[in-house]
C-alpha cells in the first residue's frame, strides 16, 4: 500500500485522516479514524459521529480554513473552552496510513471548506482508487458506494 498510497494522497497533509471502516449494520459505517494529533483511534459508531470527529478536528487546527463560522452562544464560563491552543502533531503520517479497516480504508484529505462543506479526495486503498468529492454528501455517498461494492 505505502508506494501506490504515496503517489495518489499527500501524506504531508496537516488534516490527513485515515478513516478504518469495521462494521456497516444495515447501512450505518462504524469503525477508528487516525490523524496527526491522536495517539490513540477515536472510535465511531455512524457516519455522522465520523464528521463531527472530523469537523472538530479541522477547527482545532485551523486547516483547511473554513469560509464560514458556525454561531456559537456562549457565556463567560465556557469562553476559555473556545480559546483553546492549536493541538500539536504527535503522530507522523507514515504511522496514520498503516492502519486498515475490516472493510474499507480510506486516506481522506480535506482540501477545502467553502461553501460550509467539504472540498477533498479519499483514497480506498483495498483498491488504489482516488475517490474525488466536491460536498461532505457526496463523500458519504462514496464511501457507501465503495462499502456496498465491496460487500457484493
Amino acid at each position: 500500500m505505502g508506494d501506490a498510497l504515496r503517489y495518489h494522497v499527500n501524506i504531508s497533509a496537516p488534516n490527513l485522516i485515515n478513516v478504518c471502516i469495521d462494521d456497516n449494520e444495515m447501512g450505518d459505517m462504524s469503525g477508528r479514524m487516525y490523524c496527526c494529533y491522536c495517539e490513540e483511534a477515536v472510535r465511531f459508531s455512524n457516519i455522522i459521529e465520523l464528521l463531527r470527529c472530523m469537523e472538530r478536528l479541522f477547527d482545532a487546527i485551523s486547516f483547511p480554513q473554513a469560509s464560514t463560522k458556525t454561531r456559537m452562544f456562549l457565556d463567560n464560563s465556557e469562553m476559555d473552552i473556545s480559546l483553546n491552543a492549536k493541538p500539536k502533531k504527535i503522530v507522523e503520517q507514515e504511522d496514520v496510513i498503516k492502519y486498515t479497516g475490516k472493510i474499507g480504508t480510506f486516506i481522506t484529505n480535506v482540501q477545502f471548506r467553502q461553501n460550509a462543506t467539504w472540498q477533498g479526495e479519499a483514497f480506498w486503498a483495498e483498491t488504489g482508487k482516488v475517490l474525488k468529492f466536491s460536498n461532505t454528501l457526496e463523500y458519504i455517498r462514496r464511501l457507501d458506494s465503495a462499502i456496498g461494492s465491496k460487500e457484493e
